[in-house]
């Protein structure tokens, strides 16, 4: 006999962003993992050894500057996020946000937020694809509507914070942790479709465009998404089949073994109806 398992398909996105990639983020510094890559990158800093770059352009030095304040901003407002202040982190967010849309207002290019040069080039050769002309910046403006979200999923607004979250997909479209928050809010909303195709696109981009720390996080937060929508669209079998595909890579993942328990039990029940 199938023992009756109880779960709950009205999970909100508060609840499943502080119990999924969020949490993560926040309590290792991954948020700020991408800003620092970024850095790097740009040769924001000489390696041991090496003499200082020439002086940079006046403008360049600036907006690097700005840059590194930016990021000592996004600080403070997860600091008020964490002293339970999500209007207080908002305001720090909104200030990020201004910031780089009075730099770009008016730019032709198409912007992007990227955090490594893998990261950069896809989305050169995307503009490319699409004939666009387009430029990388750094991701703090992404970072700023991600958290920003985060902050209004707290306050009730999930209006507010869908907006917020795909702006940061529009700055970041192949950041796998956006896009499963965004997927997660769609789940919220019941439409499945663009859930689906939204944590399907995060599982795709997860083994290029994750930063080396949450990779697997990654992909198994994407692979869950996607049972979940099949199990709620009546596709038991390919749920049953992702998640044990889960089991088979982390055989404690005590998730995916409950969702595969409900599934066998909604399979054995259609199976007596028949």
């Amino acid at each position: 006999m199938i023992a009756n398992v109880q779960r709950s398909h009205g999970m909100g996105m508060g609840e499943a962003m502080r119990g999924g990639v969020f949490a993560v983020l926040v309590s290792s510094g991954l948020v700020f993992s991408g800003a620092s890559v970024w850095a790097q990158d740009q040769g924001a800093a000489p390696a041991q050894g090496q003499a200082a770059p020439a002086p940079a352009d006046p403008q360049k030095a600036a907006e690097d500057a700005e840059d590194q304040a930016m990021v000592r901003v996004l600080r403070e407002g997860m600091q008020a996020m964490r002293s339970g202040q999500p209007r207080q982190a908002i305001a720090s967010y909104d200030q990020v946000i201004a910031t780089y849309e009075a730099r770009y207002k008016g730019r032709k290019e198409k912007v992007y937020c990227g955090s490594t040069t893998v990261e950069v080039l896809a989305y050169m050769v995307l503009a490319a694809s699409q004939k666009q002309s387009a430029i990388a910046v750094a991701p703090n403006w992404a970072i700023a509507y991600f958290l920003k979200g985060y902050a209004q999923v707290e306050l009730q607004d999930l209006p507010g914070a869908k907006a917020s979250l795909e702006h940061a997909r529009d700055l970041s479209p192949y950041n796998p942790q956006f896009l499963i928050e965004l997927a997660n809010l769609y789940k919220s909303e019941k439409n499945w479709p663009l859930a689906l195709e939204t944590y399907q696109a995060a599982k795709e981009h997860s083994a290029a465009f994750s930063l080396p720390q949450a990779k697997d996080t990654d992909e198994m937060k994407a692979l869950h998404g996607i049972a979940f929508v099949y199990s709620e669209t009546g596709k038991l079998e390919e749920a049953e089949a992702i998640y044990k595909q889960c089991l088979a890579k982390n055989p404690q993942d005590a998730y995916a073994q409950h969702e595969l328990d409900y599934v066998v039990q909604q399979k054995a029940n259609q199976a007596q109806v028949h």
